[in-house]
């Protein structure tokens, strides 16, 4: 599938947990961001990290591959945003500095390696960021549910941890910045939730989506109150 969040991107910034704004506010301090300061974002989705972020920024330059994605981020972008369609690997200098990158939840999907390798180019400090979904109980079970839907299995990434692949990088100072933050998951947050991944998009469950839906309903709880832990994990060159 060449296209794995087309379908996903109406569903993600609905559906997944948003970033708790005592983690923005400790990676703008950590970054030393104001207004008169740009922000590269990569991965940017329909602008999970990009939106939030704008308020502490002067530019943030969004950047995502899907082009459906920056459609749902051009809905609710403050006018400080700037919007591209483009592959995180082709960024290099012509595109200015920046005070700070981020990615979120996406680093996997990058040539990492080359991608932190340009940015060297760009700027000093590079943050990873992303939820610790294998706290979440409710995720896990609604997955497992998925799993025997889908046909189609999508391509097999490589795992890593954040801190390993900054600490092989032009950014190899590293530190982490960490929040918890409460959620509640309903039954339609969670079929919400799989629509928004590249795993269980609705392309992906096809016409096994109400099965999907249907098993949801029937086998999980109505609702789950977790707590959950976000990372910024913030590279910068020594």
């Amino acid at each position: 599938m060449s296209r794995p969040f087309r379908t996903a991107a109406p569903y993600y910034l609905r559906y997944r947990p948003a970033y708790p704004p005592d983690l923005i506010a400790r990676l703008a301090e950590a970054a030393e961001l104001d207004q008169g300061a740009r922000v590269l974002d990569l991965g940017c989705g329909p602008g999970s990290l990009t939106t939030p972020l704008a308020a502490y920024a002067g530019e943030v330059v969004a950047v995502d591959v899907e082009p459906e994605m920056i459609t749902e981020l051009a809905r609710i972008a403050p006018a400080n945003v700037t919007a591209v369609a483009a592959r995180a690997e082709d960024v290099d200098d012509s595109w200015g500095r920046f005070r700070l990158v981020t990615v979120g939840r996406a680093v996997h999907w990058f040539d990492a390696s080359l991608v932190l390798a340009n940015l060297a180019a760009v700027t000093s400090i590079v943050a990873l960021c992303a939820e610790d979904i294998h706290e979440s109980e409710a995720q896990s079970l609604a997955f497992a549910l998925a799993d025997d839907l889908i046909e189609e299995r999508p391509i097999e990434r490589p795992g890593f941890r954040y801190v390993d692949i900054l600490s092989a990088s032009p950014f190899s100072s590293v530190e982490t910045l960490s929040v918890q933050a409460e959620q509640t998951w309903t039954q339609d947050d969670l079929i919400g939730y799989v629509y928004s991944t590249s795993y269980g998009s609705p392309e992906r469950l096809g016409e096994r989506r109400a099965e999907f839906e249907r098993r949801i309903r029937e086998r999980l709880k109505p609702s789950y109150d977790e707590r959950v832990t976000f990372d910024a994990v913030v590279g910068r060159r020594p």
